[in-house]
């Protein structure tokens, strides 16, 4: 992966380590064309016994995010509760979807295909933050999903209004904001999981 003015990374590893959920979004439509870019990458993720069970669903209409924004739970660590301000809502989600649920692979493909996606939409500058708390009857009415799709996941999407922060986890796998508004993010640290050749 070359670097350039478009895409910063000079390889996978480099989009990986300043990936971070992102819930705070400029007001900048993502174009069609980059969504659909996250799509392929999610479709050519690995898939178990190459069932490819997966589908998208590709939001990006003004008027349907915002519909969509009414289905999340946002940030559940942060309180009060909390949610993105009108001015920092995502511009467009990815529903993902599922056609057979009955595939015992199916679960490991949705965290493979997201993350694709993620990985995808930071080389693009775009941030993202893959989420379950949502409200998969009320999506499905508004989206007009056919009741032979299973609703997993919604992955908001964004040109980034902030960049959390990574720090080395302590007591806590809770994150937090500070008095700048900005979001700490606890991760383990590499040597406390990490075992080579023995304990």
């Amino acid at each position: 992966m070359s670097k350039n003015i478009n895409n910063p990374y000079i390889n996978v590893y480099d989009a990986i380590v300043s990936r971070r959920s992102v819930r705070r979004f400029q007001q900048k439509p993502i174009d069609v064309e980059i969504l659909k870019k996250f799509i392929d990458a999610a479709r050519l993720a690995p898939s178990g016994a190459n069932l490819q069970v997966l589908e998208y669903f590709v939001v990006s209409y003004k008027e349907l995010c915002s519909k969509i924004f009414d289905t999340i739970g946002w940030a559940g660590y942060i309180k009060p509760t909390w949610a993105p301000s009108k001015e920092e809502r995502p511009t467009a989600y990815i529903v993902i979807l599922v056609n057979d649920i009955d595939d015992k692979y199916h679960v490991r493909d949705i965290g493979l295909a997201t993350g694709n996606i993620v990985l995808a939409a930071e080389t693009e500058n775009i941030g993202s933050c893959i989420l379950c708390n949502i409200k998969k009857d009320e999506i499905r009415k508004v989206l007009r999903i056919p009741d032979t799709l299973y609703i997993d996941s919604v992955i908001a999407l964004g040109y980034k209004a902030e960049q959390p922060v990574v720090e080395d986890m302590k007591d806590s796998v809770e994150y937090w904001k500070d008095e700048n508004e900005v979001l700490h993010v606890p991760k383990r640290r590499l040597k406390d999981i990490l075992h080579i050749n023995n304990f």
